[in-house]
C-alpha cells in the first residue's frame, strides 16, 4: 500500500461522502462509506499490485462519486463512459442544489414532483425508480417493524372502525431505529393533533365533557386521525424504503 494509492481512495471516499450529504442521514452515510471502503479494499487485496494505476482502475470500476450515489439512491445501475468515471471537477461541483433552487426533494414532496436530477441517466433519459411494490417488499424484508407500522397507519386511514390499532403503529414508530426524532414527532404528533382539531370542529351538543368526547371522537376525531395517518405514510414510507434499499444493497455486496 503506497501513500499515493491510499490518498486516491481517501479522496474518492470523501467525494462520495459529499455527494451523499443532504440525501441520506449521517448514520446511513457512515454505514455506506464503511461498506464501500471494505469493497474497495477487497478488490485491492485481490489485485497483483497496489500501485496508483491499479487503484485508479479499481475506482473506475465503481464509477464516479455522483454516479455511485445515484445508483445507491435510485436502486438501479447507470451506464458510464470510462472518461466520466472520475471527472476532474471540484468536490462540490456535482452536488445537487437545494430544493428551493431546483434540486430534488425528499420524502413527501418527492412523490409530488417529477423526475429530479437523481433520476436522469447519463444519456439524458429518465430512469425508472423502484416501484411501490418492490420498495414495500424490500422494506418488509429488512425493516419489518417499520413495515407493520406503515400498514397499521394505512389500515387506520381507510377503515376507521379499527382506528384503535393506530396506537400499535404509533408505538412502532416511536421504537423505530430507522426514522429520526423529527420523523417520529411527525408520524405520531400530526395524527394526534389532527384528531384534536377534528373533535373541536364537531357541531353537536353535549352537556358534559365526557359526553362531548364520546360523541365527537367517532364523529370527527377518528376521521381526522385516519386522514392524517395517510399523510404520514406518504412522508415516512420514502425514508424507510430508502434505508431498506441501502440495507438490501449492502447485504448483496
Amino acid at each position: 500500500m503506497t501513500q499515493r494509492s491510499e490518498q486516491l481512495v481517501l479522496d474518492y471516499l470523501s467525494d462520495v461522502g459529499l455527494a451523499l450529504h443532504g440525501r441520506v442521514t449521517a448514520k446511513e452515510r457512515t454505514a455506506y462509506l464503511t461498506s464501500l471502503r471494505a469493497r474497495i479494499d477487497e478488490r485491492r487485496g485481490a489485485a497483483d499490485n497496489d500501485d496508483v494505476d491499479t487503484v485508479r482502475r479499481i475506482l473506475r470500476g465503481f464509477g464516479s462519486p455522483e454516479h455511485i450515489v445515484q445508483e445507491e439512491l435510485t436502486g438501479r445501475e447507470v451506464d458510464l463512459e470510462d472518461d466520466e468515471m472520475i471527472p476532474p471537477k471540484p468536490r462540490h461541483a456535482d452536488r445537487p442544489p437545494p430544493p428551493w433552487r431546483g434540486g430534488p426533494h425528499q420524502g413527501f414532496m418527492s412523490l409530488l414532483e417529477g423526475p429530479s436530477q437523481t433520476d436522469l441517466r447519463m444519456d439524458g433519459r429518465v430512469g425508472r425508480k423502484p416501484g411501490v411494490t418492490r420498495n414495500s417488499l424490500v422494506l418488509a424484508r429488512h425493516h419489518p417493524p417499520e413495515a407493520v407500522a406503515l400498514a397499521v397507519l394505512v389500515l387506520s386511514g381507510v377503515w376507521w372502525d379499527v382506528a384503535f390499532l393506530w396506537v400499535l403503529g404509533a408505538a412502532l414508530i416511536i421504537l423505530s431505529q430507522v426514522w429520526n426524532a423529527l420523523d417520529k414527532w411527525i408520524g405520531v404528533g400530526f395524527p394526534l393533533a389532527a384528531c384534536v382539531v377534528g373533535m373541536t370542529l364537531w357541531t353537536g351538543e353535549a352537556k358534559f365533557i365526557d359526553q362531548y368526547i364520546q360523541q365527537a371522537l367517532p364523529a370527527t376525531g377518528v376521521p381526522a386521525l385516519g386522514l392524517a395517518s395517510l399523510v404520514c405514510v406518504l412522508y415516512l414510507f420514502p425514508k424507510a424504503a430508502r434505508s431498506a434499499r441501502g440495507a438490501d444493497r449492502s447485504a448483496g455486496s
